[in-house]
């Protein structure tokens, strides 16, 4: 910031706010970038078998691998196999840069918005919001599909404020490709804009306007229908509807999520996004109230003093109908629920890109008197920096590096190894130890109906083997699924531990069950089941030799 003008976005803007974005980047995310181990969560369950296009011989085809690779959408699979064929990336080492990538278009998406409603000085402060709300990172994290909305979202509204057509039917196309919920959330809304114009006699809208525009409408709109059917008729759909949602234990707060009953609307709204906004998620509910409260004369002032009229007629009517269009198909997805999704996909990222936006014109017009001299705007830009790299350390990211020895002892094992075990653990044996799982906790997605009938057997199955007090019911289990390995933790098997929720219902309850029944827990028997120890409290069984032998058959 060399100049306080308000004039059009020059091009060392657009450098230097990328630049400022990377550098907040490499700072938040720097454990993850040095640590194999340091990743985002959900990256355990959508990218780890495209290891197997660096070596054919991981991951043999199986239920797991194969609703993982349909639930991701063609595209981000196409780009992630030119990653690993054309250059050898290792998916998990890509998903990092790709993150990176991502957040560095969501800022520079944000500067757009804001050198266009006013110029380049609230396209700054707008991007200093990008790079300082913890909310986008967090989403952006892991390179994911869900990775892309936030800055296809931005790149939609940027096209839509400046009125260019073009630019918002590619942002469609590329939402459809990448995260298809979005696409559909932001055709609605601007249908919705172009509909009120043309009962009300206002200025047509942007798009769709043009006969063309119907084409990209309709190629997005196949785009999704492709995805969508594409898990239908690979046996692993439809999604789940309202009655099932409201009648499996598995989508309460005791259950796998806490879906039903679905969400009071004021914690999607209000109070989740104002926890990105204050303090709340990195020092406490105290410290995130004080920050609101010293963000609020800043606030008022800012709000007052900024130029309303014309914010308004450059972007009021487009950020009426994103926001309107957001609420209607939110409200629309609780009632189907979860037919289009979990609802707050569709209003969240609406929510938290308006108030980003907001508070960024409400600071660039409170914060005048220092941006009226260049000590000032060095230090207001300086102060972001600093403000970003600590706040957003380590957003979205996870750290398992506690079990490393267990991820190279299974490592050492044959590629076509199974194991079994606690699926909160096998999360990290499936991703970094490069071995199939019988059912991990990660994968159990139960809303996708066809994939949960055939999951949820295994998934019943390998807690009976696992709180086993007879030894036979463990063998009879590895025969049924080809298991080869048994990951034991040992802190699991108390029967303090098997009471206190250890998977989720409706499993709890027969766990319990299993564990209040007279006996030792057969994998804690070392003369039944012998075991190396890859770490301490942690035992890996080696069932093939044990299989090997005639064992009579557990009880029914």
């Amino acid at each position: 910031m060399t100049a306080p003008s308000d004039g059009p976005a020059l091009r060392r803007d657009w450098f230097a706010v990328a630049l400022c974005a990377l550098a907040v980047f490499l700072v938040a995310h720097r454990l993850g970038l040095a640590s194999p181990y340091v990743v985002n969560d959900d990256v355990r369950q959508q990218l780890y078998w495209m290891a197997r296009w660096l070596d054919p011989s991981l991951y043999p085809s199986d239920l797991l691998g194969d609703y993982a690779a349909a639930y991701v959408p063609q595209a981000l699979k196409a780009l992630y196999f030119a990653a690993a064929k054309g250059c050898g990336l290792d998916p998990l080492a890509f998903s990092k840069w790709l993150t990176g990538g991502l957040f560095v278009v969501l800022a520079l998406a944000f500067y757009g918005i804001g050198a266009a409603l006013e110029g380049r000085m609230l396209g700054f402060f707008c991007a200093a919001m990008a790079c300082c709300l913890p909310y986008f990172l967090k989403n952006i994290s892991g390179g994911l599909s869900r990775s892309f909305a936030p800055p296809l979202l931005a790149l939609f509204f940027l096209a839509w404020v400046r009125r260019s057509g073009a630019g918002m039917a590619l942002s469609l196309l590329a939402q459809a490709l990448f995260i298809p919920y979005i696409a559909v959330l932001c055709a609605f809304c601007a249908c919705c804009d172009a509909f009120w114009a043309r009962i009300t006699d206002r200025d047509a809208g942007v798009f769709p306007a043009r006969p063309w525009h119907g084409a990209a409408l309709l190629a997005t709109a196949v785009l999704v229908w492709i995805f969508n059917h594409g898990l239908t008729t690979a046996g692993f759909g439809p999604l789940v509807g309202r009655a099932a949602l409201a009648a499996a234990p598995e989508f309460t707060d005791a259950g796998r999520l806490e879906l039903y009953p679905l969400p009071n609307p004021f914690f999607d709204l209000v109070y989740w996004p104002f926890e990105s906004i204050g303090l709340f998620l990195d020092i406490g509910l105290f410290a995130g109230i004080v920050s609101l409260v010293a963000l609020l004369p800043f606030l008022v002032v800012g709000l007052r003093r900024a130029p309303w009229p014309r914010l308004v007629s450059r972007a009021g009517r487009q950020a009426a109908a994103l926001l309107v269009g957001s609420l209607l198909l939110y409200v629309l997805a609780r009632i189907v629920a979860l037919r289009l999704f979990v609802p707050d996909r569709y209003i969240a990222y609406t929510i938290n890109l308006l108030y980003a936006l907001g508070l960024a014109v409400a600071l660039r017009h409170a914060l005048a008197r220092p941006l009226a001299v260049p000590a000032g705007r060095v230090a207001l830009c300086l102060g972001a920096l600093a403000f970003g790299m600590w706040r957003l350390s380590g957003a979205g990211l996870y750290d398992y590096r506690a079990d490393a020895p267990l991820y190279a002892a299974v490592a050492r094992l044959p590629k076509d190894a199974l194991l079994a075990g606690n699926p909160k653990l096998l999360d990290d044996v499936l991703t970094f130890g490069r071995r199939n799982v019988v059912a991990s906790y990660e994968l159990a997605h139960p809303w996708s109906t066809g994939y949960w009938a055939m999951y949820y057997p295994r998934l019943a199955h390998q807690a009976e083997a696992y709180y086993a007090k007879d030894p036979a019911m463990v063998l009879d289990f590895a025969r049924a699924y080809g298991v080869t390995h048994m990951v034991v933790r040992e802190t699991d098997l108390t029967s303090g531990a098997a009471v206190k929720g250890p998977l989720f219902a409706p499993f709890d309850a027969r766990i319990a069950a299993l564990a209040a029944t007279p006996g030792k827990f057969a994998l804690l028997d070392a003369a039944k089941f012998p075991y190396t120890s890859p770490e301490p409290g942690v035992r890996l069984v080696d069932l093939r030799p044990l299989l090997a032998e005639k064992a009579p058959a557990a009880a029914p």
